[in-house]
């Protein structure tokens, strides 16, 4: 098996999906374990791109832009995951900037986004890094959405923008959410997703969707 990986050193930032609330440790663990790598996850339930943004316990929310920062200098690779939890919260969407060295506002998701990615390749310059687009979770961070108006498609514009390289699972994995209790896709929501909940994959979800193609990515970049 060719494990090119093997001895590299992957950080990686996130929200639900990259913890591993449907499964303690998430892609990062299972890939840290069959691929012989070493990782840090630094993935929060509830993460957002955007920071400043509270959960219902009155507490700011983990931000992916601002904490960066601590993902490990020393780390082969940085990847970066997040916008689903913006986009069902409703964040000001925003623009995408004129040029390279506009002013950007981290009140909006594309300021937001923006200055995460500029502070990406700047801590890991000459490392290898990339952002990971999840699987479709709600109608506003979804591939078929009006690009004007979709979280997906901002994110994507940014990370062409500045060059991040863009793992896009959002139009490869199955709408696992949208497959309703009655439908004869149901099952699939059921056996990938924790508690047939469609958003947080299960073990069996990481493997199969998430795993592979992160993994085959990763030695791309």
């Amino acid at each position: 098996m060719d494990n090119s990986l093997a001895g590299k050193y992957i950080s990686f930032n996130g929200d639900s999906i990259c913890y591993g609330f449907g499964c303690p440790g998430g892609y990062p663990l299972i890939i840290e374990n069959e691929y012989s790598v070493r990782t840090q996850n630094l993935g929060v339930n509830g993460g957002t791109i955007t920071p400043g943004v509270m959960n219902s316990n009155g507490r700011f929310r983990h931000c992916i832009s601002y904490t960066v920062d601590k993902m490990d200098e020393e780390a082969d690779y940085a990847i970066l995951e997040g916008g689903v939890n913006d986009a069902a919260l409703g964040i000001p969407l925003g623009t995408l900037s004129e040029g390279y060295d506009a002013e950007l506002t981290d009140t909006t998701f594309y300021g937001a986004f923006e200055l995460m990615l500029k502070r990406l390749i700047t801590r890991f310059h000459g490392k290898k890094y990339g952002y990971i687009a999840v699987h479709q979770t709600t109608d506003d961070y979804r591939i078929s959405n009006n690009p004007e108006e979709s979280y997906y498609w901002a994110a994507r514009r940014c990370c062409e923008k500045w060059g991040v390289p863009f793992l896009d699972l959002n139009s490869t994995l199955p709408p696992f959410i949208f497959f309703k209790p009655g439908s004869e896709l149901y099952h699939l929501r059921e056996k990938y997703t924790y508690n047939a909940d469609g958003s947080h994959p299960n073990e069996e979800g990481y493997r199969k969707y998430y795993v592979p193609k992160i993994v085959a990515w990763l030695k791309t970049l």
